[in-house]
């Protein structure tokens, strides 16, 4: 089976550009003999359903005239969540000042996986600071990058998970 991954993720581009949302990421993968394409949109002040509806239907629409896909597919489209996730520059640029969780494919400083505070970033990786010191962490050793949304923000403070 056969996918156009860059086929689609212009196709999402576009319907991202006419439904005025922000595309932060697509995924595609496969679950037995059915292709997933995770769409994941934003817009300031929130992504609502009805936002997700229309883009999907949309997009669903297109796909079935381009016919990037070979096989049975479904699409998915949500928000990134509170805990999204991180990959591209400009992803890493917005969080700056927030908690992040990165894993690496190899190890800096003795260590493959990192959470801490985003310091800055640029084209080429961030810096992240955990436990006073700051680490210079390059794009092209990362696996997986999150937003980390600490437990008070998100139960309130004093509040307790159980």
């Amino acid at each position: 089976m056969k996918v156009d991954t860059e086929k689609i993720v212009a196709l999402a581009e576009g319907v991202a550009e006419d439904e005025l949302v922000e595309l932060v990421d697509v995924e595609i993968a496969t679950e037995g003999p059915r292709w997933f394409i995770r769409v994941f949109i934003d817009r300031e002040g929130g992504v609502k359903l009805g936002d997700c509806v229309s883009f999907s239907r949309k997009f669903s629409a297109i796909l079935d005239v381009e016919d990037p896909v070979e096989g049975m597919y479904s699409i998915e489209v949500s928000s990134p969540g509170m805990d999204r996730r991180l990959t591209q520059p400009k992803h890493f640029s917005a969080c700056r000042g927030k908690r992040v969780k990165v894993s690496l494919s190899d190890p800096v400083e003795g260590s493959r996986n990192f959470r801490g505070v985003l310091r800055g970033s640029d084209e080429e990786g961030i810096d992240l600071e955990r436990g006073g010191r700051t680490f210079r962490l390059p794009y092209r050793l990362m696996r997986k990058a999150n937003l980390e949304i600490p437990q008070d923000e998100l139960f309130g403070k004093g509040t307790r998970r159980r």
